[in-house]
């Protein structure tokens, strides 16, 4: 569909930006939000390996420009759209921290806040969007049902299979002559 092909690139230009600025500039990305160095140092502090918050930061910025460009290429679109929503939550709840603040900077913080949540929710759209195919849930329950109709279908004509075997075996006995019915009686006994 024509709409995905323009949606998907305009919606990944963003995060592709985003993540190009957080690659090459890493610190200045962390002085933009007070709130995540403390974090972020923390964060490394405690990671088994030597981290900093620019590495964290870079890495963070790499993923991003990655799963963009797959994003806007339409290469695993919806695998694409969650990494960027996981990565897009910290942004969220971070960069606009309306409830810290008054006056005019609270509404600007606010109409920050909700046009990030709109790009998440644009996000979300795009991991659930199956273009137009099924999803893997339904093509796999449509398949058990195809199945247990299979089945059921199979038993009813072996069913019927055996009736018909049972009326053709009593219409062959009943053309029998009496001593040859005597003598199959005699041998269904003893078998």
């Amino acid at each position: 569909m024509m709409l995905r092909r323009v949606a998907r690139p305009l919606l990944a230009s963003v995060f592709v930006a985003d993540g190009w600025r957080a690659v090459r500039h890493p610190s200045a990305e962390v002085e933009h939000l007070p709130q995540a160095h403390a974090t972020l140092t923390s964060l490394a502090d405690r990671a088994p390996l030597p981290l900093s918050a620019d590495l964290i930061v870079r890495a963070a910025g790499a993923a991003k420009i990655v799963a963009g460009g797959l994003l806007g290429l339409g290469v695993a679109p919806r695998a694409a759209a969650t990494v960027l929503s996981v990565l897009h939550l910290p942004t969220v709840a971070a960069a606009n921290p309306f409830w810290n603040s008054h006056g005019e900077q609270r509404k600007e913080q606010l109409v920050g806040f909700l046009r990030d949540s709109a790009v998440l929710g644009g996000l979300l759209l795009a991991a659930a969007d199956t273009a137009g195919k099924p999803s893997l849930g339904y093509r796999l329950d449509t398949a058990r049902h195809h199945a247990a109709d299979k089945a059921t279908t199979s038993a009813k004509h072996a069913r019927r299979t055996a009736k018909i075997a049972k009326v053709a075996a009593r219409q062959t006995v009943a053309r029998v002559p009496d001593k040859a019915k005597l003598a199959l009686h005699e041998v269904t006994d003893r078998g």
